[in-house]
């Protein structure tokens, strides 16, 4: 800390311009700004002032360096020519504060808030008065906290009219922040530790027994320097003297430590920013000492002059005095103030840098405004040249200047066709070759098409027609209050949510009938199956994009999606590894399936260790199995609600085999191309399959291979017919092979590595049987090696197949090409027989009536849909085609499935394979005669006690995560078996969340924001309370909170009550529980039939993944809420108006929240009986108005 001196001294204050000759005002506040190198400079007149520093200049006349300031901004920042008592750094600009005013302006001076008495509540104006400092917990805070003779609170800077008091006394004259607590400094000379969470004192320290004269914080320790009183005799009047001491705290261990010493009086103290030990002390005198607070003898001492450089008279220097010290972020510099209104800037003598922080952000210049060329505007109705205007000059060619040769009429202004990507793969194959055309998939060629307009079209009639966005309705807020029918078939199992099977429905706008023709016009875009467009892909199987109004998702019309009667759950987007939809929609409907996935569900499988989290990288305590089974169930339950596979994704995410395979992906498929997409939910496919039958043996010791298993006999020969040996294996799926050309094709038995064009090999007609009969019987030679010296033929033989044959096709472009020119290349159903050699064969029908057979029916298939080049990603998306028993009629019908889009498509359609844009990727057939896949097994809340081997344990003991820990507070009562929940049992519950990743917002060039991605929500506690009445009536019997190892984006404490290290296994003191317990034991009471009691039950369980039956929710949001006024009121006012209750008065407690809620439905049951609730929910929006629907603030 050697060699620091003065590098500027300038009158900060002085005045300019008519009122040069007056006084100059006192400086009262200097600070450094954080951001920029600026200083900021306050005045007893109200006004803030900046300062820059220019380049370093060597003074001629003196050794060192000299560092001219230069005035950057000037403006008032108090009302009423009020001093500024504190300037306050912030990310977006400088706050400064004077006794009752708190001002926000841009480090350019442009005011962005103005915060007096006037501005706010009545309540809060007698609070906003005698302010004495304020202080922000970090610079991009928007919380400020304000302090002064009789008050401290908290103002959010975004909302100013709103304070939020503290429960303090005041008479402050510092306030800071460290860590999470605050340091007061009193006008008594008392130090104060503060927690604004708690709002309550934490300690008290009694450093001065007269005034505090400045207060400074690093880290866990605070500085604090100020005066001592010394009775006078005789009753005089008390005397104030400097402290010659620094005393020191330690925030970490609550105790003061040992003071530093300063002989000349510690009137200020500031740590050193770089240097956490280094703290520097300076008295009114004008002497600066620089020392270690580990090392009291370690001090650098420096003497400031303090006389002013204009007068003459040597008894200046006596009467000017030090004050305002403050140290530059990057601590190079010093700045203070003296008592001839100058302020002076020291640095070290052998630093070059004018840099006030490590890394300043550029200065804004001012804006150049251009004078108006003339003022005498030009009507166009004179006749004045164009050229008289003028043009500037350009250096490139304008986009005007276009070439006459370029311009093309409507007929020759075409876009070329693309090439089609599976054309330019067989040319990098083979160079050169001449390919033939197909006229099938091309159409005739040497054809002119007609011109089509880029713009909107207009009909005969000169209607235009309106935009598919309008027709289809985006948001529930903006559904028109007039019912648009959509046309329907007489013989439709959906009535009038059916979209018309067949032709289009013609628009006829001559019998003024247009809202019906709206209708059809819905009909044919949104659920339409054939384009009237050749080649191009129907709107039915395009992406689908979920949109978020103001009201979030809810908003969004999911219910318009779903045409399925009331039956079928869409699944959402949105949402990582959505890519996986269509392929869970399809094994959801086969029974076989469906039972052995949801049976895992009545065991018990709760690992909790902190192998699971840390190894295993499983922090949720589930597997594939588990999520995959609550999924099903959920998806059951929700009928034609859409339902989100997030807690499906979020396992899948943290899977070892899933990362080691890239099954993860994030971004909607928007990345991949045709080829990949395909690879991946075929890879999708063999993974899944597999982690059920794994995750059966390895949970509960079961063998369920043989539900999917294909098994074959692998027989091992010479060449010559010798037999070697014998081996049995099986697959879970199959991998289709194309057959080569002299299996499909004779023609080409001599050379069948040939290229025959598709249109050739349609001479016969294969399907798919001849694909799976050579895939699964296939002879190979395997050459010879050194450990067998002589070839061995490999014979592969399927001597058994399983209930569910899951078939992949990872077919090339030229491999599809191939099939699509096949007339019904994808069978609905065929026969297996078993031979005498027990070899299965497959057959498409049964000729002899008895030979025993096995009927496998087509279930359904995933398809990829292309609607563009193979090779551009992001241009193809997967859907599927499921068959479906109709629960109303009992009878088959196909149902396309598009994420939340679920139609009924007609058979023709499924098994149409000749457009272009349309792949099957995973076919999947079942054995409709197997008993097992006959029906399938739900589960009944009315029987699902009686289920024999549930296991429903973990309603009635603790399951914590890493075991149980010593001194976890426990703030509930478990369920006894006596208590045990029955059917309409009534449950109080509520649920708080965790922000792990921030929403996604476009902000358009108008300042419009779109919400692209709301933020993702994780559970993180959840409570629930005995409903019923009785002597437990309200107690806990749920409180869980939620183990986190991943990093946690927001807390979100505020609305939460979450705090850092409440969901951290090694930290915590909470009852931790994995998110498949608590989920679990929310199952449990769901089939129990449990009726839920809550406030807005409908986002928590959306965030939960749990899908509830109205007929057992009782949500208060809903009872208390009027349509007719369109807002609905919060559980903190309802308590309020209602309950003559105050609640939520820090954080949320979902306990406190749960029994709020059950308290609001005793009450809304209350008045239902007397008859009165009608006329007191108009009462409660009544008081709502005039209480603006908040809370007063006590």
């Amino acid at each position: 800390m050697d060699g620091w001196e003065e590098v500027a001294r300038i009158p900060a204050t002085a005045r300019t311009g008519a009122h040069a000759n007056a006084d100059p005002p006192q400086i009262t506040s200097l600070v450094f700004d954080h951001t920029q190198n600026l200083v900021w400079c306050g005045d007893s007149a109200g006004f803030s002032s900046s300062f820059t520093p220019a380049a370093p200049e060597p003074d001629a006349y003196a050794l060192g360096v000299h560092v001219p300031l230069y005035r950057y901004t000037k403006f008032r920042s108090s009302v009423a020519n009020a001093p500024i008592i504190q300037h306050m750094n912030h990310q977006k600009g400088v706050l400064a504060l004077s006794t009752s005013c708190v001002s926000f302006h841009t480090r350019r001076g442009l005011a962005q808030a103005w915060i007096t008495p006037d501005a706010l509540d009545a309540p809060a104006q007698n609070v906003f008065r005698n302010l004495t400092c304020m202080t922000l917990a970090y610079s991009t805070s928007s919380d400020l906290i304000v302090g002064g003779n009789s008050s401290l609170f908290k103002m959010d800077l975004q909302k100013p009219s709103r304070l939020q008091p503290f429960d303090h006394r005041g008479d402050l004259s510092f306030i800071n922040y460290s860590s999470k607590m605050l340091t007061l400094g009193h006008s008594s000379g008392s130090l104060e530790i503060f927690d604004p969470l708690a709002n309550a004192s934490v300690k008290t320290f009694a450093g001065h027994n007269g005034l505090l004269s400045d207060l400074d914080v690093k880290g866990n320790y605070v500085a604090t320097c100020g005066y001592s009183v010394r009775n006078r005799r005789f009753g005089s009047s008390p005397e104030y003297t400097v402290d010659p001491l620094v005393n020191l705290y330690d925030l970490r261990m609550m105790r003061a430590l040992p003071p530093v010493s300063f002989p000349a009086g510690a009137s200020f103290v500031k740590f050193h920013p770089k240097l956490p030990n280094i703290a520097v002390v300076a008295s009114t005198t004008g002497q600066i000492q620089f020392v270690d607070i580990y090392d009291s003898s370690s001090l650098y001492l420096y003497q400031a002059d303090l006389s002013d450089s204009v007068s003459t008279s040597l008894s200046s220097a006596p009467n000017s005095y030090l004050s305002n010290l403050d140290i530059s972020e990057n601590g190079e510099f010093l700045c203070f103030s003296d008592g001839f209104r100058n302020m002076h800037l020291w640095s070290l003598s052998a630093s070059s840098s004018r840099d006030f922080v490590n890394f300043p952000a550029p200065l804004d210049q001012p804006d150049i405004v251009d004078n108006a060329v003339s003022s005498n505007p030009i009507s166009l109705d004179e006749s004045v040249p164009l050229n008289t205007v003028g043009m500037p000059y350009y250096k490139e060619f304008l986009t005007s200047n276009y070439p006459s040769d370029m311009v093309f009429d409507k007929e020759l202004s075409k876009m070329p066709e693309k090439i089609d990507s599976h054309l330019s793969e067989l040319s990098e194959s083979e160079p050169g070759k001449i390919l033939p055309y197909d006229k099938s998939k091309y159409g005739p060629r040497n054809v002119l098409k007609p011109h089509q307009s880029l713009e909107v079209n207009v009909r005969n009639t000169g209607r235009r027609n309106q935009t598919q966005a309008s027709l289809i309705p985006k948001f529930i807020s903006e559904r028109s209050s007039t019912p648009v029918s959509l046309p329907y078939r007489e013989d439709s199992p959906f009535l009038s949510q059916t979209p018309t099977f067949g032709d289009e429905v013609e628009n006829d706008y001559s019998n003024g009938n247009a809202q019906a023709n709206d209708a059809a016009n819905i009909a044919s875009t949104v659920f339409q199956y054939k384009s009237p467009v050749e080649n191009k892909v129907p709107s039915c199987y395009t992406r689908l994009e979920i949109h978020y109004s103001k009201f979030g998702v809810d908003d969004f019309d999911f219910e318009y999606y779903n045409h399925s009667g009331g039956f079928f759950a869409g699944l959402e987007n949105h949402i990582d590894n959505s890519y996986v939809n269509p392929l869970l929609q399809i094994y959801r409907f086969i029974p076989i399936f469906y039972n052995t996935v949801t049976k895992s569900l009545l065991n018990e499988w709760l690992p909790n260790s902190l192998e699971t989290f840390i190894q295993q990288s499983n922090p949720q305590g589930s597997s594939v199995l588990n999520e995959l089974a609550y999924l099903f169930d959920m998806m059951h339950k929700a009928g034609p609600r859409n339902v989100s596979i997030s807690n499906f994704s979020s396992i899948l995410s943290e899977n070892q085999i899933a990362k080691a395979h890239k099954l993860i992906n994030k971004d909607d498929g928007k990345s991949l191309n045709s080829r990949e997409l395909q690879m991946l939910i075929i890879t999708f496919n063999k993974f899944l399959v597999e982690s059920v039958v794994n995750d059966y043996a390895s949970q509960f010791a079961i063998n369920v291979q043989d539900m999917t298993a294909m098994h074959y006999e692998l027989t091992f020969s010479t060449t010559s017919g010798e037999f070697l040996d014998k081996h049995i294996g099986n697959q879970a799926t199959l991998d289709l092979v194309t057959p080569p050309n002299n299996i499909l094709n004779k023609i080409n038995q001599n050379n069948p590595d040939r290229y025959t064009p598709p249109q050739l090999l349609s001479r016969k007609n294969h399907n798919l049987l001849t694909y799976l009969e050579y895939s699964l019987n296939q002879t190979k030679v395997l050459p010879a090696t050194s450990q067998t010296p002589y070839p061995v033929e490999v014979k592969q033989t399927l001597i058994k197949l399983g209930s569910v044959l899951s078939i992949n096709l990872p077919f090339t472009e030229q491999e599809f090409s191939v099939i699509k020119n096949y007339k019904k290349w994808l069978v609905p159903e065929f026969y297996t027989t078993t031979g005498s050699s027990g070899k299965v064969c497959f057959k498409p029908v049964i000729t002899q009536f008895n030979q025993r057979a096995e009927k496998y029916e087509l279930l359904g298939y995933v398809c990829e849909v292309n609607r563009g080049s193979a090779s551009s990603p992001g241009q193809h998306n997967l859907v599927s085609f499921v068959k479906v028993q109709m629960p109303s009629s009992g009878k088959d019908q196909w149902i396309l499935f598009n994420d939340f889009l679920v139609m009924p498509i007609p058979e023709e359609e499924v098994f149409n394979l000749s457009y272009n844009w349309k792949k099957p990727v995973v076919l999947v057939y079942h054995n409709v005669e197997d008993p097992r896949n006959q029906r399938f097994t739900y589960f009944e809340e009315s029987i699902f006690r009686k289920l024999s081997g549930l296991n429903d344990s973990i309603l009635y003991r603790d399951h914590f995560a890493c075991g149980i820990r010593e001194g976890y507070k426990r703030e509930y009562e478990l369920l006894t078996r006596q208590e045990a929940p029955e059917c309409g049992s009534l449950v109080a519950i509520d649920a708080e969340f965790v922000s792990l990743r921030p929403e996604l917002v476009e902000v358009s060039f108008t300042g419009v924001r779109n919400l692209i991605r709301p933020t993702m929500l994780s559970l993180a506690r959840i409570s629930a309370l005995r409903g019923n009445e009785g002597p437990k009536h309200g107690v806990p019997f749920i409180d869980d909170y939620i183990v986190h190892t991943k990093p946690i984006h927001d807390y979100l404490t505020t609305f939460s009550g979450i705090e850092d290290g409440d969901l951290d296994p090694d930290r915590s003191t909470k009852t931790l529980v994995t998110l498949q317990t608590a989920y679990r034991r929310l199952w449990l009471l769901l089939n129990m039939g449990c009726v839920f009691v809550g406030h807005g039950l409908k986002s928590d369980f959306r965030c939960i993944n749990l899908q509830v039956p109205k007929a057992q929710i009782r949500d208060t949001i809903e009872f208390y809420f009027l349509p007719d006024f369109r807002r609905r009121l919060s559980l903190k006012f309802l308590a309020y108006i209602v309950l003559r209750e105050s609640v939520q008065t820090r954080n949320h407690d979902s306990i406190e929240d749960a029994y709020t809620a059950l308290q609001l439905y005793k009450k809304y049951l209350e008045w239902q009986s007397s008859g009165d609730f009608e006329r007191a929910l108009r009462h409660i929006y009544s008081e709502g108005q005039q209480l603006r629907f908040r809370v007063p603030e006590t």
